[in-house]
């Protein structure tokens, strides 16, 4: 049986993953999610008025100190919405040849099968809100 959220089996995007281990199922499953959590903008969701990161690209304070906020809000946000993650570090990565573009490295607790096992995923923010996360590695804790 392939792994995945309710509605990832209910839309049949499953599918796409017969024959992947348990482990690279939930990884790339996980990354999807939170793809969507960090695509959605704050005051998006009328049902959880909580739910969705301010827009990262309008921060009006310095480059450190909105960072540095934004790594927090995105720790936040994972932790009350993302439950097969714990213990979430985001951490800020330079920013290379775009200055719009932000990118963070998201590590984490993945709890599979009652073992948890440090994963690590890469999250790029564009220029135009969109966020894309890319699953890493993976090892028991």
């Amino acid at each position: 049986m392939a792994y995945g959220s309710l509605f990832e089996r209910l839309g049949g995007e499953v599918g796409q993953r017969a024959g992947w281990s348990r482990e690279v199922a939930a990884m790339s499953s996980v990354a999807a999610h939170l793809a969507k959590m960090l695509s959605t903008r704050a005051g998006s969701v009328q049902t959880l008025p909580d739910y969705g990161l301010p827009d990262l690209n309008d921060m009006r304070l310095s480059l450190h100190d909105s960072l540095q906020q934004a790594r927090i809000a995105i720790e936040r946000f994972i932790e009350a919405y993302e439950p097969r993650l714990t213990q979430v570090r985001v951490i800020s990565l330079p920013r290379t040849h775009d200055p719009l573009r932000q990118a963070f490295a998201i590590d984490a607790l993945l709890e599979m099968d009652g073992v948890r096992r440090q994963v690590s995923f890469s999250a790029s923010l564009d220029g135009s809100g969109q966020v894309k996360v890319n699953p890493g590695a993976s090892h028991v804790r």
